[in-house]
C-alpha cells in the first residue's frame, strides 16, 4: 500500500505561481482522479508528485517519507509515470520502444500488455506513423509493463476512443484490484468517472 500525503504544496513555474498551499490525500489502493480546469496545476502537480519537479513550499511524502529524503533510484522502483504528450521523431517500431530499456521481468509482461491495449495491430509500424491515440497508448503501456506500487497517469484517455478507453480503465481497475494506488489527471466531467474511488476537484479553489 501506498498513502500519498500533499500538505500546503505551492509551485511556481517561469516565476509564476501555479499552485498555492494545496493540500490531499491520494489514498492507498485506490484509484484518485484529481480533476480540474485547464491552468489550474493538474500536470504541474504529477510532476511535482513524480518527483521531477520541485516544490517551492509544503511537503509530499509517501508513507510518511518525504519526497526530497527518497533517492531517484528509489523513486523510479515506486512509481510509474504516464506523460501527457511525447513525441517521436526516431523511427523504432511500436515493439521497440515499449521494451526499450526494460529489465527482464517487464519484458515477459509486455505481449500481455500489448494484447490489452490492442496495440499488437500495429507492433512492427514505426512509432512515427502512429496516431495520437497510438502513441498514447506506447507511454501508457511502458507505464503498465512496470510492477510499481504507484502509477501516475496525465490524461491517460484523452486522445483515446471509446473502445480504447474502455480497455485502459479495465487495466487501471485490474491493477487497483491487486492494491495498486493509482492517480489520474483528467479533464473530464465527473459523472465520466464513476470508475474511480476518489475525486479531487478542489485545486482550482
Amino acid at each position: 500500500m501506498a498513502l500519498i500525503k500533499i500538505d500546503q504544496v505551492s509551485i511556481s513555474r517561469g516565476g509564476k505561481s501555479v499552485i498555492e498551499q494545496f493540500s490531499a490525500t491520494i489514498e492507498p489502493g485506490k484509484i484518485t482522479a484529481i480533476i480540474g480546469p485547464n491552468g489550474s496545476g493538474k500536470s504541474t502537480l504529477l510532476s511535482a508528485i513524480a518527483g521531477d519537479l520541485p516544490i517551492g513550499a509544503g511537503e509530499i511524502t509517501f508513507d510518511g517519507r518525504n519526497l526530497k529524503e527518497i533517492s531517484v533510484a528509489e523513486q523510479s522502483a515506486l512509481r510509474s509515470v504516464v506523460l501527457q504528450n511525447r513525441n517521436y521523431w526516431l523511427s523504432y517500431s511500436t515493439r521497440e520502444l515499449i521494451e526499450m530499456g526494460q529489465g527482464p521481468d517487464e519484458l515477459l509482461r509486455v505481449d500481455a500488455v500489448m494484447q490489452a491495449l490492442d496495440m499488437k495491430r500495429f507492433e512492427n509500424q514505426s512509432v512515427t506513423t502512429l496516431s495520437g491515440g497510438e502513441a498514447q497508448r506506447i507511454e501508457i503501456a511502458r507505464a503498465l509493463i512496470r510492477d510499481t506500487p504507484i502509477y501516475l497517469l496525465d490524461e491517460p484517455l484523452s486522445a483515446q476512443d471509446v473502445a480504447s478507453k474502455a480497455r485502459i480503465i479495465a487495466l487501471l481497475k485490474g491493477l487497483r484490484d491487486k492494491g495498486k494506488t493509482i492517480l489520474v489527471i483528467a479533464h473530464i466531467d465527473k459523472n465520466s468517472l464513476t470508475w474511480c474511488d476518489q475525486i479531487i476537484d478542489t485545486l482550482a479553489q
